[in-house]
């Protein structure tokens, strides 16, 4: 995401927080592969599909991660769980047997883009 994107961040699919990690750390571009010593928060969710898990990454204009949920929430697909503040980088790994939708630099629309589906309804499509 870039400093012009909306850097509100939604749940990809509905369950109980079950997980969260914050880290403080630096402010490398989000983009680079350096970033793994930048300021995150790993969220994971327990979905009926399995584990969900996904890190919110700070980048380098960005001072600050915002998170409106705790461990115990119970989170709504689509609901906003939080939010990085300008340029960052949310990275998502989706339970077994999902497939992604989307690709490498897809421009993707907050509450409205699929980035995965159920590898039996791609197929069914």
């Amino acid at each position: 995401m870039n400093i012009h994107n909306v850097h509100v961040n939604r749940a990809p699919l509905a369950g109980p927080v079950t997980h969260i990690d914050y880290k403080p750390g630096g402010y490398i571009p989000a983009f680079n592969k350096d970033s793994d010593v930048n300021e995150r928060n790993h969220v994971v969710i327990n979905t009926a599909a399995g584990t969900l898990e996904l890190t919110q990454i700070a980048g380098v204009l960005t001072r600050r991660i915002v998170s409106y949920i705790s461990e115990g929430t119970v989170v709504l697909r689509g609901e906003r769980i939080g939010m990085i503040r300008f340029g960052s980088r949310v990275d998502v790994t989706v339970p077994e047997g999902y497939v992604f939708t989307v690709g490498l630099n897809d421009k993707v629309k907050a509450a409205e883009t699929i980035i995965a589906r159920k590898k039996d309804k791609v197929q069914q499509q």
